[in-house]
């Protein structure tokens, strides 16, 4: 008969190997959330319920902090660089290495628990080392649950109170992820795709040739022009008509004032012009009188 803590020792490297390989943010976050409920079980057949609760309402939380992390779009798992099959190999290595290797002789506790936990550490070496948020963040979630598998392997059952304090490590881990990649900036395309959509919606089209400035479209300028003039118009009917009269009587009386006040001149002969000068006659040679 298989005992619960071998199985629950595979579907906890199930998990991790779920974790690290793939390029999901989501998948990521079930692998996780798989590895951190099943790993209370590895460590003792019979746990306490108290402590097992613990551990599992921390792993739901660190899961869901993953998830809402990975469902934001602002990550693109590199997944792993060896893939899923090499994954898959290195931790079946790693489980045989466990189950036939110890350091401590004789075992406390299963010998189960020492393989998964060599595992999980195995698994999260080249993730944490990674420069993606979401990998490192899986990558000290699995050492922190791979010690913790060592720890039981090699002093016995973890008191509750450790446990407890398992799940916050857990929980802060997760909460410290979620951080990180909200802080990341959207990829190129989101964001090209968020500013068509609110040009599209508010009628303002960018110039390609000048970065940063947006110039309104033909249908905004339409709806610029449309809201002046309907302004210009309803101002002028909703002006009275007692208000028109008065302002141009305020308007004719200041005319007035002004000539008023201005001087009187008299009018200016005009200037005097003298007489032409008589007019020279040209006398020819043929009038000449004769001698």
């Amino acid at each position: 008969m298989i005992e619960p803590a071998v199985v629950a020792a595979v579907v906890v490297v199930g998990g991790g190997i779920l974790a690290v390989s793939s390029r999901d943010g989501r998948v990521v976050a079930i692998g996780l959330l798989i590895a951190m409920g099943a790993a209370p079980l590895v460590a003792s057949s019979f746990p306490q319920p108290l402590s097992v609760a613990a551990r599992i309402v921390g792993a739901v939380l660190a899961g869901y902090l993953f998830w809402a992390a990975a469902s934001g779009g602002r990550i693109s798992g590199a997944g792993s660089a060896i893939g899923l099959a090499a994954e898959t190999a290195v931790a079946v290595a790693a489980v045989a290495i466990g189950m036939s290797v110890s350091l401590v002789d004789p075992l406390p506790g299963p010998t189960v628990a020492q393989a998964a936990g060599l595992t999980l550490i195995v698994l999260a070496v080249v993730p944490v080392f990674g420069r993606d948020v979401l990998r490192v963040g899986a990558g000290f979630t699995l050492l922190v649950l791979g010690c913790t598998l060592l720890t039981a392997a090699w002093l016995g059952e973890t008191p509750p109170l450790a446990k407890l304090a398992v799940a916050s490590l857990l929980v802060g881990i997760a909460a410290a992820s979620h951080v990180g990649i909200a802080m990341q900036p959207l990829p190129g395309g989101t964001v090209a795709a968020g500013k068509r959509e609110i040009a599209a919606t508010s009628g303002i089209e960018s110039t390609a040739g000048q970065a940063g400035v947006a110039t309104p479209s033909a249908a905004g300028r339409a709806r610029i022009q449309g809201s002046s003039e309907g302004i210009g118009t309803r101002r002028d009917r909703t002006t009275p008509a007692r208000y028109r009269s008065k302002i141009s009587s305020e308007q004719t009386s200041a005319w007035a004032e002004i000539e008023q006040s201005e001087p009187e001149t008299p009018p200016e002969s005009p200037p005097s012009v003298a007489a032409p000068p008589p007019a020279t006659r040209i006398v020819r040679p043929s009038d000449r009188p004769k001698p």
